[in-house]
Order: structure tokens, then C-alpha cells, then sequence
């Protein structure tokens, strides 16, 4: 038979447990909710840009198109003023070298 000592022990090690495991489930139900509201932002994004993509205009795509082609243009060129400062940096350095 059991001391009443150890039934108190036994009791403040189960309430520990339990306020432990409180903690835990206060935590899990947080991030349920964090992820939930995750979910419920991509899905809105998501709605949103599907809506948009089936309301697009033929003139809307050329217009895409054409601003596509005019950065990549410019990426282009904006890559070759890069190549040449340092090829006119290198060049000069072997210059004075």
C-alpha cells in the first residue's frame, strides 16, 4: 500500500505532465491556426491570379510579350556594358602592369 507521500508525489508528477502536455497542444493549435491562415492567403493569391489569367486579352499577351522582349533586351544590353567596363578595366590594368 501506498504512503500518502508518495500518492502526493505521484499526483504533482501527473499535474506536471499534464500541465506539460497543455503547453504542447496550446503550441500545435497555434501553428494549425499560422498554417491554416498560410493556406487560406495562397489559395485567395492563388483564385486571384487564376481569375486574372482567364480574363486576359489577346492585346493583353501581346502587350506581355512585347514588355517581355524589350527587358530582355535591355538585360542583354545592360550585360554587355558590364563585359566591356571590364574588359576595359583588365585591359588598362595590364596596361600600367
Amino acid at each position: 500500500m501506498s504512503t500518502v507521500k508518495e500518492v502526493e508525489a505521484l499526483l504533482r508528477k501527473a499535474k506536471k505532465e499534464n500541465r506539460d502536455l497543455k503547453k504542447d497542444i496550446e503550441e500545435k493549435d497555434l501553428h494549425i491556426k499560422f498554417l491554416n491562415e498560410r493556406l487560406d492567403n495562397w489559395a485567395d493569391k492563388n483564385a486571384l491570379l487564376r481569375e486574372e489569367k482567364l480574363k486576359i486579352t489577346v492585346d493583353d499577351v501581346i502587350a506581355l510579350q512585347k514588355a517581355k522582349a524589350e527587358y530582355a533586351s535591355s538585360q542583354n544590353q545592360t550585360l554587355t556594358e558590364q563585359l566591356e567596363k571590364q574588359e576595359k578595366v583588365e585591359l588598362d590594368g595590364n596596361l600600367s602592369g
